[in-house]
């Protein structure tokens, strides 16, 4: 489920709250640049796999956080355009969370059947680690 966060007056602030299906290791650029993922299963009717990303000191955040964790995270929506080396222009959305904050489980707040048809859903997520080629900053990047 997502809803706009209403103590930020960005209109691009929201809220997400989810399962932890999958944390991903740091990935450290040699600009000094760090970021990490989790792969999120929302709560809604339709349930979507979400990535969401924390950047630089918010990588933190994931320290208290574990596979099989209720969590909302507060997000914000970023887009960008990147262009590539012959000159393609391309655009990138990306969700950035910057807090997070640990909900009951999910047998708590939900009939028994619910949750163990939830826990029990896999997906399969390939992680495609994206390098930047020399000479490319982070303003070059596509994330």
């Amino acid at each position: 489920m997502i809803d706009k966060h209403k103590h930020n007056t960005n209109p691009l602030s929201l809220e997400i709250k989810g399962l932890v299906k999958n944390l991903f290791e740091v990935k450290h650029f040699k600009n000094g640049f760090k970021k990490r993922e989790i792969l999120l299963l929302t709560e809604e009717q339709y349930p979507q796999k979400i990535i969401i990303e924390f950047i630089q000191e918010k990588v933190k955040l994931l320290d208290f956080v574990v596979e099989g964790d209720r969590i909302k995270v507060f997000i914000n929506l970023k887009g960008r355009k990147w262009i590539s080396s012959d000159g393609t222009e391309k655009y990138f959305n990306s969700i950035q969370g910057w807090k997070i904050e640990k909900l009951k489980s999910s047998s708590d707040s939900e009939s028994e059947s619910e949750s163990e048809s939830e826990s029990e859903s896999e997906f399969e997520f390939e992680e495609k680690p994206l390098t930047p080629k020399k000479g490319e900053g982070l303003e070059d990047f596509p994330f």
